[in-house]
């Protein structure tokens, strides 16, 4: 009598619901995005949101185009000392634009992301095991601090869940940049060596000159939830 092999009958019957597959690889998101002028070297410029890992994915990917990211803790200490409110979620744009400027940023790139989390069961290793999955969509944009003007705007959705949320997150970032700088089209196709997996940041980057001052598979869901950053 011939062995069955239970995992892989099972798995090809889910295959007919929503597919027997992993959640390990983060699939390319469509994104758009638009650029009126883009900024010269050196620019200072301040990343403003709520996900921390959203802001470092995008401070990194500035900071490799030759951008000088202001730490936000000295946009926060400015608002201290002009007793101005700036954190948690309940703050006013302008008073960002405003403290980024007095500590000398010409721009403030704002990142808001929106991300969903589901648990689903992943038969990738050919048996069933729990595990946490998400989407996300990721909109950066930035702004003249003098004149309030969007200079640039670009967002990245995923196509599919995954199961790394700093990879996601980081790759979703880099995407959106990339579509807003003009080094990949709107859509849901890029090539390869933009934001390759694995990394989340770009590898075709031009070597810049260092500044003199450096700055420093089916899804089995039993829980939704859902965060804006």
């Amino acid at each position: 009598m011939k062995t069955v092999n239970l995992p892989m009958v099972v798995c090809a019957l889910l295959l007919a619901t929503a597919g027997c597959r992993g959640y390990a690889f983060v699939e390319t998101p469509t994104t758009d995005g638009f650029h009126s002028k883009l900024p010269s070297p050196y620019t200072r410029a301040v990343v403003w949101g709520g996900r921390p890992d959203t802001i470092q994915s995008a401070s990194t990917w500035l900071l490799k185009k030759g951008i000088l990211v202001v730490d936000q803790t000295k946009v926060l200490q400015a608002a201290a000392d002009q007793k101005v409110s700036l954190t948690g979620y309940q703050y006013l744009e302008t008073d960002v634009l405003r403290m980024a400027k007095l500590v000398g940023a010409r721009l403030v790139v704002f990142s808001n992301a929106e991300v969903g989390s589901w648990e689903a069961l992943d038969w990738s290793a050919g048996f069933p095991h729990s595990q946490r999955v998400y989407s996300a969509t990721v909109a950066l944009r930035a702004v003249d601090v003098n004149t309030g003007e969007i200079e640039w705007s670009g967002k990245a959705q995923s196509t599919e869940r995954f199961g790394n949320i700093e990879e996601g997150i980081s790759l979703l970032t880099c995407h959106a940049l990339a579509t807003a700088w003009g080094m990949r089209n709107p859509g849901a196709i890029a090539p390869e060596n933009i934001c390759p997996p694995g990394s989340g940041l770009m590898t075709s980057e031009v070597s810049l000159p260092k500044p003199q001052a450096s700055s420093p598979a089916s899804s089995s869901q039993s829980s939704n939830t859902s965060t804006n950053y």
